[in-house]
């Protein structure tokens, strides 16, 4: 008897320092993303795209948006708000011009572990695949650079992970969570629309394969018909770009 009782403990023992070494790896991940975006993160001088970013940064809030459709700028106005409300507290040196791209970067490092448990796969595989993106020279580069693509990667990563959240609850507070979180990724790069058609077939192939989520398409399309709108007054004022 004495035996039977000690194999729980025994089993919680072995769980909480599973826990805890799961934590303290997350936690190494996650300061080693940190380190690798910071280092010598204003060793080069800015390039022009960055100095360009800087000057619609530098504008007032109605110029900006004025400047972006009369200048035909490929991109839209999301990271230029942030960098220019950021700057107004950091200063503009080349260090805190890049620092929001090293804050984003690291964002997509844990936001990228939580997707991965969100998809069912095991807390190693998803802490894997978070330590892959935290060392990839490609992510770096980008975390060091004073533009949106950063921005656009932790947040199309958290649309997909939101989306993923809004299906499962179907509850109003993760839907405008996921809908906020497209719409910021639509308003940082165009090329958000990719994964929000990605979402989509998603969604649309998991119900002709699995009869039981055929009940989530007709909320799923009125989630989409509402970001749409609310998108809707840039595309028009963009639409010739």
């Amino acid at each position: 008897a004495v035996r039977q009782k000690s194999h729980p403990k025994k089993r919680a023992m072995k769980r909480a320092m599973k826990h805890s070494g799961l934590r303290l790896t997350l936690l190494a991940i996650l300061l080693l993303a940190f380190g690798l975006r910071l280092f010598r993160l204003d060793y080069q001088e800015l390039r022009g795209d960055e100095a360009f970013g800087y000057f619609f940064s530098q504008r007032s809030p109605g110029e900006i948006i004025d400047a972006t459709i009369a200048l035909a700028e490929p991109h839209p106005v999301a990271s230029y708000y942030v960098q220019k409300a950021w700057l107004a507290a950091a200063g503009d040196s080349e260090f805190a011009l890049r620092f929001g791209g090293v804050w984003w970067g690291v964002l997509a490092v844990a936001l990228l572990y939580r997707l991965g448990r969100k998809l069912r796969f095991g807390p190693w595989p998803a802490a894997t695949a978070a330590g892959l993106l935290a060392l990839s020279p490609y992510a770096i580069w980008h975390a060091q650079d004073a533009r949106m693509y950063s921005m656009s990667l932790a947040l199309t990563t958290a649309a997909v992970l939101l989306a993923l959240v809004a299906l499962e609850r179907q509850s109003w507070p993760s839907v405008l969570a996921y809908v906020l979180a497209a719409l910021l990724a639509l308003h940082t790069h165009y090329y958000a629309a990719y994964v929000l058609l990605a979402l989509n077939l998603f969604v649309l192939l998991e119900a002709v394969f699995v009869p039981t989520a055929r009940g989530r398409v007709l909320p799923w399309l009125l989630w989409q018909v509402f970001l749409l709108a609310l998108y809707l007054p840039w595309l028009l004022r963009a639409g010739a770009i």
